[in-house]
């Protein structure tokens, strides 16, 4: 009965492997970029954390010395207003959270043009409970802000490197 088991859990195995399943959050990155150096010293502890833990666990080594920098050039939360209340409060907010970026090679020289992602959520909102509201809107911008982490490695996947421009190549 144990074998019959062990054959089943294999083969949906390799199923969810045939079939391209993968963890969320999993990026395979060109292998150029597996060694990056992380400048991040325009963003928020918060928003260094996740990144760091972003690109650690896709198998991103973070060095000085790597032939590429990732330069984080700005990270900005905003909130608009979507609809009212009859006494002209706000019921429901758009929270926006964008991370703009750019890839360096070991020159300084920017590998294509600046990049941004940017993350939405809505928001509804009650004035009866703004201590409530206000953690809410932390854990939603949390949750962006690791999205937008997400995005960035999406991006970095496309990144094409000729042989021409790894500055490491012979």
């Amino acid at each position: 009965m144990l074998t019959i088991r062990q054959n089943i859990l294999l083969v949906l195995t390799l199923l969810m492997v045939g079939c391209g399943w993968h963890l969320k959050g999993q990026v395979e990155l060109p292998v150029g970029l597996r060694i990056l150096h992380l400048e991040t010293s325009l963003v928020s502890l918060d928003t260094q954390k996740l990144l760091k833990q972003a690109l650690l666990s896709n198998g991103v080594t973070l060095a000085q010395d790597a032939p590429y920098t990732l330069k984080i050039l700005q990270d900005h939360a905003q909130r608009r207003t979507l609809a009212v209340t009859s006494g002209a409060r706000a019921s429901e907010f758009e929270l926006i959270q964008t991370l703009k970026f750019v890839l360096l090679d070991d020159t300084g020289a920017a590998q294509g043009v600046p990049m941004t992602v940017t993350t939405y959520r809505t928001q509804l909102y009650d004035n009866d409970a703004i201590i409530g509201e206000a953690q809410e809107e932390q854990t939603l911008r949390r949750r962006m802000k690791r999205d937008n982490a997400s995005k960035l490695l999406q991006r970095l996947k496309a990144v094409v490197l000729t042989a021409s421009e790894s500055p490491h190549a012979p």
